[in-house]
Order: structure tokens, then sequence, then C-alpha cells
């Protein structure tokens, strides 16, 4: 009788094998730390110790088989890739070393996205350098500059890796795929397009008083110029859809009061509220007698609405601020 291998196995079989070995009970982490070697490798820098419940070995063995394990590893897991502050550099790394057919696989990816830095846009529309910041981009061509004179403020400085970031998942083909993009958890209380409340200050958590609704700083707030940047590059490089289904979600987490407030504002700028989960603070157990109950923020998971009109250019930080407070 001749001997059968792994690969005249029925295909369920080899798909139940496959699914048990591969697929790991959380979501893999992908750092800029530990190389791993060899065919087929997931992220030639997740640290053994992320996936320590997979066998990588299946990706190692031969091409039918390697194919065969990378389709599961790559279509059932969820990867969370880190990087160092703005740095999309490890994403666009990680995404070109698995390869086109593996990022054909992907149906589940998390990826953190940086507070930009901030440039000062004069009036007559000109970008000059801003804290931390050595070259201003100017303003993205798919987005229209305000008629002169432009309103003066800080601005956001997209990084153009993100496009790239957004071309890679896109122009690959291949199955549906959820991209996560996180802020925070550093970036609280940031909702793009709406200036957010303030924090309490040092001593003043247990003290009764009633939460300040400050207004930020420009270094908190994030315009809506990425959100639909990002929605314009989705639609181009998948075809709207037809060559790829890219689902982008945004998560991000603020204070309760704070959301229900601005829900509606939130939704006219242009965002759908796909899930909304409230959750406590961490509260001190000495709270002084008479203090108001524990505060309560809220995950957010949203999704920027297909555009359906030209781009506009947000309005700077000093400018968008007045108009905020007016409203």
């Amino acid at each position: 009788m001749p001997q059968l291998d792994f690969l005249g196995l029925p295909w369920d079989i080899r798909l139940m094998v496959y699914s048990t070995l591969l697929v790991s009970s959380s979501p893999i982490d992908v750092w800029p730390a530990t190389t791993l070697c060899g065919l087929g490798s997931p992220a030639q820098s997740v640290p053994h110790s992320m996936i320590w419940d997979v066998s990588l070995g299946l990706l190692r063995c031969n091409s039918t088989i390697a194919s065969e394990a990378a389709a599961v590893f790559y279509g059932n897991n969820t990867f969370c890739i880190h990087g160092d502050d703005r740095d999309y550099g490890l994403v666009i790394h990680w995404l070109k070393q698995i390869g086109v057919q593996n990022r054909s696989f992907l149906r589940r990816l998390e990826m953190r996205i940086w507070m930009p830095l901030k440039a000062w846009q004069q009036y007559d529309g000109s970008r000059t350098d801003g804290v931390g910041v050595n070259h201003a981009f100017p303003c993205h061509p798919h987005l229209v500059a305000p008629s002169m004179p432009c309103p003066a403020g800080a601005v956001d400085v997209i990084d153009p890796l993100v496009e790239d970031i957004i071309a890679l998942v896109s122009k690959s083909g291949g199955r549906k795929l959820k991209l996560f993009l996180k802020l925070g958890p550093t970036d609280f209380n940031i909702v793009p397009g709406v200036i957010g409340p303030g924090q309490l200050g040092p001593g003043e958590i247990g003290t009764g008083r009633v939460r300040p609704r400050i207004i930020q700083g420009p270094e908190a707030w994030l315009s809506m110029d990425l959100p639909n940047l990002i929605e314009k590059w989705r639609a181009e490089y998948t075809l709207d859809g037809r060559l790829r289904h890219v689902n982008i979600l945004w998560t991000t987490k603020t204070d309760k009061t704070f959301f229900l407030g601005e829900k509606d504002f939130i939704e006219h700028l242009g965002w759908q509220i796909l899930e909304e989960q409230e959750d406590k603070w961490y509260w001190p157990t000495n709270i002084p007698t008479g203090c108001p109950g524990k505060p309560s923020n809220v995950s957010l998971v949203l999704k920027r609405k297909k555009l359906t009109t030209t781009l506009a250019a947000d309005n700077p930080f000093g400018f968008r601020r007045l108009r905020h407070i007016q409203n």
C-alpha cells in the first residue's frame, strides 16, 4: 500500500491542520525587533514571544504547502503593526517584505495613526516649518486650497508614506480587508475634525470639580485632511472597490459627555459612527464625600463616508477654533 503524504490528504483535512497550527488565539504584534527568516516568513520583524502559539515551520516547507499555509496564516490572523513615533517605515517595510501574494491574503490589519506634526499656513497659502517639522509639505493636490486670502494658522503635515500604505494594501487585490487605524492610547479625546475637551489638571482628581471643557492646543488637533485623503486614496487604488474591497475603520476614545454633545457635528463632518461602547475610567478609591460619580469615556469605531464632493482643505486650527466656539 503506497504511503500517503500530507498533500495526498483531502483539502478539508489539510485546512484543519493549517488552522490548528497557524491561527493565533490573539492578534499578532509586529515590532521592529527580531528577524524571522525563511520562506513565507510572516513579518521578518515579529518577536518569537508574540507568536508562541503559531507553528511557522509550515511556511518553510515546499512551495505548495507554504502557499497553502500562507493563505491561512495571513488570512485568518489579525496583524497589529507597531512603530516608532510618527514613523510609518515599519508598515511599508513589512507590507513589501511579505510580498504581493501574501498582502492579498490579509483580511484584518491594525496600525497606529500618529498625530501629524504642524506647519504654519500663511495668508497667501504658503507654509513654513513648525515645531519638529523640517519640511512643510504643501497642500496635497487632492485638496482644494481655500480662496485668497487663506485663513492663517496651524495645519497638519501629511506624511506621504500614508498614501504608500493605502496603495500597497489596495492594489494587491485579493480578499476583503478590514484596515483599523488606531488613534491612541496617548491621543485620547481625539476625534478627527472636532476640537476635544481639556483634561483635569494635576491634583484636580477627586476634588469634585466638573471636567472643564477647555479648548486644546493645535498639537492635540487632527483635521479632516488626513481622513479625507485616506478615503480618496482608498477609492482610487481599489478602483472604488472593484480591485479589492478595503474597509477602513478609525478607532479612538473620548469623554462620553463630550461625545454626546458633539455627536451630530461628528456625523455632519462625514463620519459614520459604527460602534460606541462605554467604559469607566480608572478612579481613585479615596474619593471625597460629595464628589460626583465616576466619569466615563466611550470607545468609538468610525468610518469615513464615501466622498461625493470635491475635497476642500480643512481650515487651520486657529481659524477652526473660533468657528467651533461660535457654533
